[in-house]
């Protein structure tokens, strides 16, 4: 009972299409996909096939709000959500699933490829040495919305996605996770490809990247937290900030 959610925003036919595409034809048939539009234009019918749900929300309402949107309106007891200019191996959650009942687990990542000069490469991948508490608060180790599959209780019991944070909110998420003695299973068989492409990006400015800092501040301690908000803003005055791919919104 996997529900797989999809949220859009302006985002070129072809690409939303290659997406929900993958949910589709996965290995593991998913019990539903959800598509959540907030684009300013409606998206394209055609890249929507039939059996898909499609529910529409207000113009760039943000990612975290529509995937917390989709899980509300979710029947499956397993939450995964896939970008829209992203896409799965066949197997993902395939491959997500058996690792989460194999080690009881409620929540599990897979790892992250990318496609670039039209050629897939592997990217990053978390384990379970890096999914502890420090290496999140300090830097993201592979974590993002498309390649976790995590229980739908679990995901409601610490909240959702954090709707205040506009970047950053894949690694709050299992940080989330974490502080509620929640451990995370790893599938490195499982495999989310990210689009490297020249579409829009969220903006590097330097209150939209020091939220989740401010967020963690208690746990970073005061001199921690002080040494990364300089550095976001000298990053933001010299506009250095970038998605770990050109071209890639962040």
């Amino acid at each position: 009972m996997i529900s797989v959610i999809i949220p859009t925003c302006d985002r070129p036919a072809e690409f939303l299409r290659a997406a929900i595409g993958s949910a589709l034809a996965q290995s593991l048939p998913p019990h539903e996909v959800i598509v959540v539009d907030n684009g300013t234009i409606d998206a394209d019918p055609a890249a929507i096939p039939a059996g898909v749900t499609l529910h529409r929300l207000p113009p760039r309402v943000g990612p975290s709000r529509a995937r917390n949107f989709g899980a509300a309106m979710a029947s499956g007891t397993h939450l995964a959500f896939l970008d829209d200019d992203d896409w799965w191996d066949k197997d993902f959650l395939r491959e997500a699933w058996a690792v989460l009942q194999a080690e009881g687990a409620r929540c599990v990542y897979g790892r992250k490829d990318v496609f670039r000069d039209g050629r897939i490469a592997r990217y990053k991948c978390p384990s379970p040495e890096t999914l502890t508490i420090p290496v999140l608060l300090r830097r993201n180790p592979g974590t993002g919305g498309i390649n976790l599959l995590i229980e739908k209780a679990l995901f409601w019991r610490i909240g959702g996605f954090d709707e205040w944070l506009i970047v950053g909110e894949d690694i709050s998420l299992p940080l989330e996770v974490l502080r509620t003695g929640e451990r995370i299973a790893v599938a490195p068989a499982a495999a989310a490809i990210v689009r490297q492409h020249d579409g829009g990006r969220l903006t590097g400015r330097f209150m939209v990247r020091s939220r989740r800092v401010w967020k963690y501040r208690r746990l970073l301690g005061w001199r921690e937290t002080a040494q990364k908000l300089l550095r976001n803003l000298y990053r933001s005055a010299r506009g250095a900030i970038r998605s770990p791919f050109d071209g890639r919104r962040a």
